[in-house]
C-alpha cells in the first residue's frame, strides 16, 4: 500500500505531471477561464498554430490538454461543428530536423490509430490504418527503394529494411501515409484537427536556434492537414520567434501565461484533495491554506509548489508524523522548511559577500542581468561574475544565455533558492 492509500487518497495529489487531456484533467484546472477562451478560440477560429509564453511549471501543457479535451466534448455533446481531439504525446523541442519531424509523425500516427474507431462512430471518414499499425509496432521501417531488401514472412516478399530511426525515417512512406490518413479524416480546418504541443522551445537556449528549427519543419509538420500545434515555451524566446518573417502566417502571437491568481491558489489543491480521496477523513499533509504559504515561498511557481508538497509529505511519513492534527502539520511545515534550507545552504560553502548578493536578488524579485551591477554593489560585472558562478553551482541562481554574445542575460533564483531565500529572510527579521 502506497503513502498516499495510508492518508485516504487514490494517488498523489500533489502531483507535478501535467494535466491530462480528460475529465479528471477538466475538473482539477482552477483559475485559467481567460486562457482557457483564448487558446480555444485560436485553435478554432485560426489558421496559425498557437503559442503559449510563461514560465517553466506555470501549466501550459496542462492547458493546451484541457482546451482541447472540452473543445473535443463539446462536439460529442452536439455544441460545436469542428472535432478537436488532443494527441497524448507531448513533443520536445529538438535542434535535429529529422528526430523533429520524426517524434511528431509518430505521434499523430498513435493519436489517428487510438481514435480511429471513435472517428467511424462519431461518423467521420477514416483511412485504412492497418499499414500504419505494421509500421508502429515494427521496430524497422520498411520502403520500397535502397537498403537491404529481405525476404518477409511468406518468403515471397521483399522490401527495404532500415533502422526505425531518425535516419530511417528519412523514408517517405510512413510520411505519406500518415499525410493521407489526416486528408481523409480532416479535408479542411472546418472538420476538425488533432491538438500536439511542441514544448520547452527554450531548450535551444537561444531565439535564433528555435527559429532556425521551426523555419526547417514549416513546410513539413507545420504544414500538415488536420494538426494543430500548440507551440510552448519560457524565457522570451516564444516571442522572438513570432517575429520571424519565416513563420508569419504559420504562428500565432503567444499567449501570456502569468502564474495562477494566489486566490485561486487554495481551491485548486482543494480540488486535488476532494478529487483524490477515498474517504470522508483523509490526512492532508499539507492543506489548502498550507499549500497557498508554499506557493507564495516559490514565487508562484505551481510545479515547485507540488514537488515541494510532496517532498513535506515524504518527510513527514519518515518522522512517523503523518497522522498529526492539521495545526501540528503547519508548524511541521516551518520545521522541514528551515532543514531544507539548511541543507541547501551548506551543499556548497558561500562566503558573506555572495550570500549578500544571494539576498539583494531576492530581495529584487529574484532575476537580474550583469548589466545591473551597479545596484548590487559592485563596479563592474566581471567583479560580480565570480560570486554569480558560486551561487550557480550551489544551485540557488540560474542562468539563461544570450544568444548575441554568450553572455549572461537574466540570473533567476531557483527552486531550491526560493525556499533559501525564505528561510534567510525570516533570519535577518529575528523571526
Amino acid at each position: 500500500m502506497s503513502l498516499w492509500n495510508q492518508l485516504g487518497y487514490s494517488a498523489n495529489p500533489y502531483t507535478v505531471n501535467p494535466l491530462a487531456p480528460n475529465a479528471e484533467g477538466s475538473e482539477l484546472i482552477v483559475g485559467r477561464d481567460k486562457e482557457l477562451r483564448k487558446l480555444t478560440t485560436q485553435l478554432t477560429s485560426t489558421d496559425t498554430h498557437p503559442t503559449i509564453e510563461g514560465d517553466n511549471g506555470s501549466g501550459k501543457t496542462s492547458l493546451v490538454a484541457v482546451a482541447a479535451y472540452r473543445a473535443e466534448q463539446e462536439f460529442v455533446e452536439g455544441r460545436s461543428q469542428q472535432l478537436l481531439i488532443p494527441i497524448p504525446d507531448i513533443i520536445q523541442m529538438k535542434s535535429g530536423v529529422d528526430e523533429l519531424e520524426r517524434d511528431a509523425y509518430f505521434a499523430i500516427a498513435r493519436a489517428y490509430v487510438a481514435n480511429v474507431k471513435t472517428l467511424d462512430d462519431l461518423g467521420f471518414n477514416t483511412f485504412d490504418t492497418s499499414e500504419l499499425e505494421k509500421w508502429l509496432g515494427s521496430p524497422f521501417i520498411y520502403g520500397g527503394g535502397g537498403g537491404l531488401s529481405v525476404v518477409g514472412v511468406g518468403g515471397n516478399v521483399t522490401r527495404s529494411v532500415s533502422a526505425n530511426t531518425g535516419q530511417g525515417f528519412t523514408d517517405a512512406g510512413f510520411r505519406q501515409l500518415v499525410r493521407d490518413c489526416l486528408h481523409t479524416t480532416f479535408p479542411t480546418r472546418e472538420h476538425g484537427a488533432f491538438v500536439g504541443v511542441i514544448d520547452n522551445i527554450e531548450l535551444l537556449r537561444t531565439s535564433a536556434d528555435a527559429r532556425q528549427a521551426l523555419e526547417a519543419v514549416r513546410d513539413s509538420i507545420l504544414s500538415l492537414p488536420g494538426v494543430r500545434w500548440v507551440l510552448c515555451g519560457a524565457k522570451g524566446i516564444v516571442r522572438s520567434v513570432v517575429s520571424s518573417p519565416r513563420l508569419s502566417g504559420r504562428i500565432g502571437r503567444p499567449i501570456d501565461l502569468k502564474p495562477v491568481p494566489d486566490e485561486d491558489v487554495p481551491e485548486l489543491v482543494r480540488r486535488r484533495l476532494a478529487h483524490y480521496s477515498t474517504r470522508p477523513d483523509p490526512d492532508a499533509p499539507v492543506n489548502p491554506e498550507g499549500f497557498a504559504h508554499i506557493y507564495k515561498i516559490s514565487n508562484a511557481n505551481l510545479r515547485n509548489s507540488f514537488k515541494h508538497a510532496q517532498d513535506f509529505a515524504l518527510w513527514l511519513d519518515e518522522e512517523g508524523k503523518s497522522q498529526a492534527p492539521p495545526t501540528e502539520k503547519r508548524e511541521l511545515l516551518e520545521e522541514w522548511i528551515n532543514i531544507t534550507a539548511a541543507e541547501y545552504s551548506t551543499a556548497a560553502p558561500l562566503q558573506p559577500g555572495q550570500w549578500s548578493l544571494f539576498d539583494k536578488i531576492a530581495d529584487a524579485g529574484g532575476s537580474m542581468a550583469p548589466s545591473d551591477y551597479e545596484d548590487f554593489g559592485f563596479n563592474s560585472s566581471q567583479a560580480m561574475r565570480f560570486h554569480l558562478q558560486r551561487l550557480e553551482e550551489a544551485n540557488l541562481l540560474d542562468s539563461v544565455i544570450d544568444e548575441d554574445d554568450q553572455r549572461r542575460k537574466t540570473i533567476s533564483v531557483t527552486s531550491n533558492g526560493w525556499l533559501v531565500a525564505y528561510h534567510r529572510g525570516k533570519l535577518r527579521r529575528g523571526a
